[in-house]
């Protein structure tokens, strides 16, 4: 398998097992113990400040227009989609203390790892090898 071949398939396989986790995490919310569906249920139902619900609401749609341009971008090794790809992940890690605890049953624990060491070679091969060279040639293109 060549190497542009395994990075789409890394960048897609991240992206399933991202949809799979979320998915086991809305089925399988009722196999966790009862204390803990008590409180997701008493999170769901607290009340949120109209800034925090406007931050967050603006949090998801920042990802959900980015996150996939910059995925297209990256199927079609464009430098700017590296950029935006980093810039999203890291600029989203400090959010993670603000959301308070996190509660998910095995399986969406088990595919939501997956997803994060499938992003970590994703990472890994934006910036070496063959596929950054990848990534270069299509900013010298477009400068030329």
């Amino acid at each position: 398998m060549s190497s542009t071949s395994l990075f789409r398939f890394v960048l897609i396989a991240g992206l399933i097992f991202v949809i799979i986790g979320v998915v086991a995490g809305i089925s399988l919310s009722d196999t966790l113990p009862t204390i803990l569906q008590d409180y997701l249920a008493q999170v769901e139902n607290k009340d949120m400040s109209r800034g925090k619900a406007i931050f967050m609401l603006l949090a998801m749609l920042v990802v959900l227009l980015l996150l996939p341009i910059s995925t297209f971008g990256l199927w079609k090794f464009k430098s700017w989609a590296r950029t935006l790809y980093v810039v999203i992940t890291v600029a989203f890690i400090p959010f993670y203390p603000v959301f308070g605890p996190v509660v998910m049953n095995g399986w969406e624990a088990m595919f939501r790892d997956i997803a994060l060491i499938l992003e970590g070679m994703l990472l890994a091969m934006m910036f070496t090898g063959e596929v950054s060279q990848k990534f270069s040639a299509s900013k010298t293109a477009v400068s030329s």
